[in-house]
């Protein structure tokens, strides 16, 4: 894949983009869930001693992330129709990419055994 931005020009349009989302949402484990995915990108080797807290850290805010999403999904809220849509979207997407991520470290773990 060929891009004209350098390495540092992609790390801050990420980190530009993730801070949309936690400025979005306000939420201590939104922020926690990205501040994990940023880490994980930079250092992408988990040792052993890390990865079950770890797996057992991004499967908890997975699920905790899939209810917020079922929440804007099923309930009536004092927002419009386009922002509950936008924010369960969101919560329902990153929900499902911290499990994946969880099941990479799991991967690894097994891989390293």
């Amino acid at each position: 894949m060929e891009s004209d931005k350098t390495v540092l020009e992609l790390a801050s349009d990420l980190n530009t983009e993730l801070e949309e989302i936690s400025l979005y949402f306000r939420d201590e484990d939104i922020d926690e869930a990205l501040d994990t995915l940023i880490r994980l990108i930079a250092k992408p080797n988990v040792p052993s001693h890390v990865a079950a807290p770890l797996v057992v850290k991004l499967q908890a805010l997975s699920s905790k992330l899939g209810l917020m999403g079922k929440v804007y999904m099923l309930y009536e809220l004092d927002i419009t129709k386009e922002e509950k849509t936008r924010k369960k979207n969101m919560l329902l997407t990153l929900s499902a990419e911290l499990e994946k991520l969880s099941n990479a470290v799991k991967y690894l773990v097994r891989q390293s055994q």
